[in-house]
């Protein structure tokens, strides 16, 4: 049925271990997984799968599975599908679970520009701190000689901070 939905089958495994190697060598763009996975559990592959963020997870739980159903959304499946299903349930699953995957995606890399942002705020005001406690700066003329080499010597705002707290630039203070 995944033809229909423009989908390949690349690869099927009912191993654990042999399911995630083959995700890492193929790199799918969505995985559908069942519950009964043999060697690794299936809630290892998924937790493994999930940490990994290779691409949207849908995991497909037969009637008897679905006393998993809390551990599986607990996991971070992208979406799960009970046995039997039909077509279009499995196609409004597939995009569910890719809007899901791309949100997740997007909101991961906005938390990583946001902890790079509080790092080099953390380092320019280190920097301005050392400035101050050092040379004897106010808090303005320590951030204008800060800027005023960041634009002279075309280096990031971050990196002269970080060059002042190695001591490898120092400003001299103009009164």
């Amino acid at each position: 049925m995944l033809p229909l939905a423009n989908y390949q089958v690349l690869a099927t495994a009912d191993n654990g271990m042999e399911a995630l190697r083959l995700a890492h060598r193929f790199e799918p763009d969505l995985i559908i997984m069942g519950w009964n996975l043999r060697g690794l559990s299936s809630s290892e592959v998924l937790q493994n799968l999930v940490g990994q963020h290779l691409c949207p997870i849908i995991v497909i739980l037969t009637q008897e599975e679905h006393h998993v159903l809390t551990e599986v959304i607990n996991d971070d499946a992208h979406h799960v599908l009970l046995y039997p299903w039909r077509m279009h349930e499995m196609v409004a699953g597939i995009q569910l679970a890719e809007h899901r995957y791309k949100r997740e995606s997007e909101n991961s890399q906005q938390i990583q520009r946001l902890e790079e942002e509080i790092k080099t705020r953390k380092f320019i005001f280190q920097a301005m701190l050392s400035l101050i406690q050092q040379r004897g700066f106010t808090e303005q003329s320590a951030y204008a000689a800060l800027r005023t080499q960041a634009m002279s010597s075309r280096k990031p705002l971050r990196r002269v901070a970080q060059d002042v707290l190695k001591g490898s630039w120092m400003p001299e203070r103009v009164e």
